[in-house]
């Protein structure tokens, strides 16, 4: 089976889930970074991303869990028995809230299409 064909026939659908995610947490004033193969396929890699991999902070997890409950799979739990995340199904894309391991010195807005994706700087 062609995985990659596959999320390149979902990606519409993967980038819908992502602008409404991110909008719910930009609106509700939680940072978030994109990262994995979203974050590839944002920065124009010819991998298409199967789920949607964000990063918060501890202190967020919670308000972000209330906010997207109804499409969350998973309760919120210790990912490693160190970091919370939770798991979730928009769109028919699955996605992951993970709490970040360091708070980001700094995020950049990267533009994707009509959105603007928050990740972290090059290093």
């Amino acid at each position: 089976m062609n995985y990659q064909l596959i999320n390149k026939q979902n990606v519409g659908k993967w980038e819908e889930a992502l602008k409404y995610i991110t909008n719910i947490l930009k609106t509700n004033g939680i940072p978030y970074y994109l990262s994995a193969s979203g974050l590839n396929y944002i920065l124009s890699s010819n991998i298409y991303p199967y789920d949607i991999d964000l990063f918060i902070s501890k202190e967020d997890i919670s308000k972000a869990f209330a906010l997207l409950n109804i499409y969350a799979t998973t309760n919120i739990r210790k990912w490693e028995n160190t970091f919370l995340e939770f798991q979730g199904i928009y769109n028919d894309i699955p996605f992951e809230i993970c709490e970040w391991e360091e708070t980001p010195d700094k995020m950049i807005n990267k533009p994707f299409k009509d959105m603007k994706v928050s990740v972290l700087p090059p290093k």
